[in-house]
């Protein structure tokens, strides 16, 4: 039999860095939706179609970079929850053994 050591103040520092991490992203999904605002140099069709290339590639990663703050904003609350959750046991069991010792 083995046991698992947590260290909560690690724990929760994990937790934070990963939340400030999904409001990074959620800025870069900004700054790429910023890029997709082009204007085509020319009046010609190329210029159309490449410049909505650059809209569509722009939406792709804004979205993509949206999703990814959001789970990563879920895994920094699970995360957190997780540690308050382990120290709430040890501080249980604690109680428990101290009761029958």
């Amino acid at each position: 039999m083995g046991f698992i050591m947590q260290e909560t103040a690690g724990v929760m520092g994990a937790s934070a860095a990963t939340g400030a991490l999904a409001g990074e992203m959620s800025g870069h999904g900004a700054q790429a939706g910023m890029a997709g605002a082009v204007v085509p140099p020319g009046l010609e069709e190329i210029s159309a179609a490449n410049a909505a290339r650059v809209a569509a590639y722009a939406a792709e990663a804004t979205a993509i970079l949206e999703a990814s703050s959001a789970v990563h904003g879920a895994y920094g609350a699970s995360t957190g929850t997780s540690a308050a959750i382990g120290t709430l046991t040890d501080a249980l069991n604690a109680a428990g053994l101290g009761n029958l010792l």
